[in-house]
C-alpha cells in the first residue's frame, strides 16, 4: 500500500511509527540473540567439555550497592593485590571463574548476601573495625564459618557448602 496525498492523515502518521516500531523489536531480537549466545560461549556456571573460556563461570553476590564494588576477570596477582588493598571498614571477597580469572568483592553493608556460582576455592579479607564478624552460611542459614576482623589476613575459603555472606 502506498502512502499518497489522498490517504487519510490518521493513516499516513502511523504507518511511520509502525515501521519505527519494527525496526526497534528486529533490534532488540538481535541484541538479546547475541546476548544469549555471550552467555552460553562463557558458560553461565555450566560446564562444557569445550575450552577453558566455555568452562568459565560467573560469581555472583546479591545484592550489591554502591558504593561497593566488584572487579571480574582479574589474574592472580590482581586478585592478591585487591585483597591486600582491602580498604578498612570493608570485607573484601575473592572467587574463581572456571578459567584461572577470579571475581573480587569489596562489600560494606552489614546485610546477608546469596552468592551464586561461588565454586571451589576463595578468600575473605576482614578489614572491618568494631569487632565485625564475617559469616559464611550453609543453604540452611545455618553458620559454616566466621572470620574474625584481623587486617589485611587473607583467609583461604572453600566455597562449596557456601550459599550465603553477612559480612557483619
Amino acid at each position: 500500500m502506498a502512502v499518497t496525498a489522498s490517504t487519510p492523515r490518521l493513516l499516513r502518521k502511523r504507518v511511520p511509527a509502525f515501521v519505527a516500531a519494527l525496526a526497534v523489536l528486529f533490534s532488540v531480537s538481535s541484541v538479546t540473540a547475541a546476548a544469549a549466545q555471550a552467555a552460553e560461549t562463557k558458560g553461565e556456571g555450566r560446564p562444557s567439555t569445550a575450552g577453558a573460556e566455555a568452562r568459565a563461570w560467573i560469581p555472583q553476590v546479591i545484592p550489591i550497592s554502591s558504593p561497593e564494588r566488584v572487579w571480574r576477570d582479574v589474574n592472580g596477582t590482581e586478585r592478591r593485590n585487591l585483597l591486600w588493598n582491602c580498604p578498612s571498614g570493608w570485607a573484601c571477597v575473592a572467587a574463581g571463574e572456571g578459567d584461572g580469572q577470579h571475581t573480587v568483592y569489596w562489600l560494606y553493608y552489614c546485610s546477608q548476601r546469596s552468592l551464586t556460582n561461588f565454586i571451589d576455592a576463595g578468600a575473605v579479607v576482614n578489614n572491618q573495625t568494631g569487632g565485625a564478624t564475617v559469616r559464611l552460611k550453609r543453604q540452611d542459614g545455618s553458620v559454616k564459618e566466621e572470620i574474625a576482623a584481623r587486617s589485611g589476613v587473607i583467609v583461604g575459603v572453600d566455597w562449596r557448602p557456601i550459599w550465603y555472606i553477612d559480612p557483619c
